[in-house]
């Protein structure tokens, strides 16, 4: 097994079709987590105005070790939307927008759809790339991909120097794999997955709001970049 993280330091950068942000992040030297630089992301996706179950994943995710919490889109929906979003920027890291977000910013407070509609489509935080999955806000980047053994998200993470890509949007958890872009991709089984340096990864995150009969219950998922492992953890 080869270590993912070769670095002492990467950067999040985010990005629209208007302008890149980046943020420094600091790492330990040769991927070594330590107890200031360890960079354990919790990753949350498709709330869809679910407050309760909001309030669930951030526990979950606190109690699993995260020290960074990401947003994967889909905040808002029927339920409490204004608390929910209320509720993410108190608590994100990183968000990005969904196409529900888009489609209902006419159904909550002026400051909420504000906020969804400055969000970025995509970010990177150093071999991690983040989208919400939608296939007309990120077409590399998006579920379609999955019945096309994902060739170009292979492609659009080889531009990025990723090597894991998480989403949403499908509210189904589930993690493949492949080493190179010919190759089929693996759907693995197990919720506990150490990253291996041959392969890039495709982790879908789930929903933690909205779970779909015949698709699993609610979840969300860990990505820890300095050991080198995602787990996808189930919502009680």
């Amino acid at each position: 097994m080869h270590s993912l993280i070769g670095f002492e330091t990467f950067e999040i950068r985010y990005q629209t079709r208007m302008r890149t942000l980046r943020m420094p992040i600091a790492m330990a030297p040769h991927g070594v987590p330590s107890a200031e630089t360890s960079e354990v992301w919790g990753l949350i996706s498709d709330v869809h105005g679910n407050y309760p179950a909001l309030e669930e994943a951030l526990r979950a995710l606190g109690a699993a070790g995260a020290r960074r919490l990401a947003f994967l889109g889909d905040y808002l929906g029927r339920g409490d939307s204004d608390r929910c979003v209320t509720r993410i920027r108190e608590t994100a890291d990183v968000a990005i927008v969904g196409n529900r977000d888009l489609d209902w910013q006419d159904r909550v407070a002026p400051a909420s759809k504000a906020w969804v509609l400055e969000l970025p489509r995509t970010a990177s935080i150093g071999p991690l790339v983040l989208s919400h999955g939608d296939p007309r806000l990120t077409p590399p980047l998006s579920t379609s991909q999955i019945s096309r053994d994902f060739l170009k998200a292979w492609q659009e993470m080889d531009r990025r120097a990723a090597r894991v890509w998480a989403f949403g949007h499908s509210h189904h958890a589930r993690v493949w794999r492949k080493a190179s872009p010919a190759q089929v991709a693996e759907l693995l089984e197990s919720p506990r997955v150490a990253l291996d340096a041959d392969y890039r990864y495709f982790v879908n995150v789930g929903t933690t709001g909205l779970p779909f009969p015949g698709k699993g219950g609610p979840s969300v998922a860990l990505v820890d970049l300095a050991r080198g492992i995602v787990r996808q953890i189930p919502l009680a």
